[in-house]
């Protein structure tokens, strides 16, 4: 299939710590053909960039594009990947090098997190909205800030909004480093972390090696007194990071989206939506809203491609 109208069609490529996700997406936000691989991390930098470009070849075939969109871990500086915690030994590495010499067209990088609120704005839950936080919720956090209908910045990193720091004395850490980041507290290994803790004390240890934050979920549902603890304990974490980009940011809603949020909605969505009315300024209380995502796992990957469109107008 190759499409006369190349200006119309884009290319977005999603680079996580786990997979690789690229595909051929149209204005509409429509993905016209997709592709997933393992990331392979191990392998490298070098190794996994080959492999990027082999699918984006795969791909396009002969068609040609607007431009390539790539969404990565953060943080990103002056086009480079600069030690994301989830590719572990990738220092400033240049992606988009390799891509312009094999392509011959515009190619922008930005963060995994901005380019799946960009997509959520254009394309899904956040449709119409100028102003807007997106949260992923998995076994990690990540965000994106959307002000005035683009993604926010700030000096270049601006929405590393998992590493909001929640408790400071907090003997749990986080991958960047510091203890008690809303990441470590509400994420899925924030949940299992918490949990183990608990069972630690009573010498339970062992037989939780395999534990999970989607069996912590299950218990909790069941009846299970610590999994209920732990689970509350996690959303009003997160609860109390929203009140305060509410109160810092005051955007016209909060997407969240991610395994975590999307996967137990019937719980996440009214213990949220209740807890954030109560604790936010009266001022807040009736205009903010809190609503799933809609675009799920091809968020990163349509909105890489949305990067691509507005490069390209750029």
């Amino acid at each position: 299939m190759v499409i006369k109208n190349s200006k119309k069609l884009a290319l977005g490529i999603d680079l996580g710590g786990t997979n690789i996700g690229a595909g051929l997406v149209d204005l509409t936000g429509k993905i016209l053909k997709k592709k997933i691989e393992l990331t392979q991390k191990e392998l490298g930098p070098k190794k996994v960039i080959k492999r990027m470009i082999g699918m984006a070849e795969e791909i396009l075939g002969n068609q040609k594009v607007r431009g390539i969109g790539i969404g990565a871990p953060g943080p990103i500086k002056k086009g480079l990947l600069i030690s994301p915690s989830n590719l572990a030994g990738w220092k400033k590495v240049d992606i988009i090098t390799p891509f312009k010499k094999e392509f011959f067209c515009k190619v922008i990088l930005d963060n995994d997190a901005n380019a799946a609120a960009l997509a959520e704005k254009k394309f899904g839950a956040g449709k119409g909205a100028q102003n807007l936080i997106y949260l992923t919720i998995s076994t990690g956090i990540g965000g994106g800030i959307i002000i005035n209908g683009e993604i926010y910045k700030g000096f270049g990193n601006a929405g590393e909004l998992g590493h909001m720091i929640i408790d400071r004395d907090s003997k749990f850490r986080c991958g960047c480093g510091n203890y008690g980041c809303l990441e470590a507290l509400a994420s899925g290994t924030g949940i299992v972390d918490l949990f183990r803790e608990r069972f630690k004390k009573n010498g339970e240890l062992n037989e939780l090696k395999e534990i999970t934050a989607k069996e912590i979920f299950r218990m909790a549902k069941k009846g299970d007194k610590v999994a209920e603890e732990v689970v509350n304990q996690a959303l009003t974490v997160l609860g109390v990071g929203i009140v305060n980009y509410i109160h810092i940011f005051n955007p016209e809603m909060i997407v969240l989206g991610g395994s975590i949020a999307l996967k137990r909605r019937k719980l996440v969505f009214p213990f949220l939506r209740k807890f954030v009315k109560k604790m936010v300024m009266p001022a807040f209380k009736n205009n903010v809203k809190i609503v799933p995502a809609k675009l799920g796992s091809e968020a990163g990957i349509i909105g890489a491609a949305a990067l691509a469109f507005g490069a390209a107008d750029s």
